[in-house]
């Protein structure tokens, strides 16, 4: 069912690449002898990657949805 097919992935593909990008750099912005203890580090870093995997499968998904509805109603 194509309910928004026009709403663009203009927001979740950014944000999901600065989470990504955010998650890469961690080891380089937050040290591991900072005051937090490493396993809160390496959850922390941990969620942050698990969220820019979702934004960027949830992008592709939405993105794989609009081309699906753009066939079946363009014919």
């Amino acid at each position: 069912m194509c309910l928004n097919q026009r709403k663009q992935p203009t927001v979740t593909l950014p944000i999901g690449t600065m989470f990504l990008a955010i998650a890469i750099l961690w080891p380089k912005i937050i040290h591991s002898s900072s005051s937090i203890g490493q396993s809160w580090d390496d959850l922390l870093r941990g969620a942050v990657f698990g969220l820019a995997i979702g934004m960027l499968l949830m992008t592709g998904v939405n993105m794989r949805r609009q081309r699906h509805c753009g066939k079946s109603q363009g014919a």
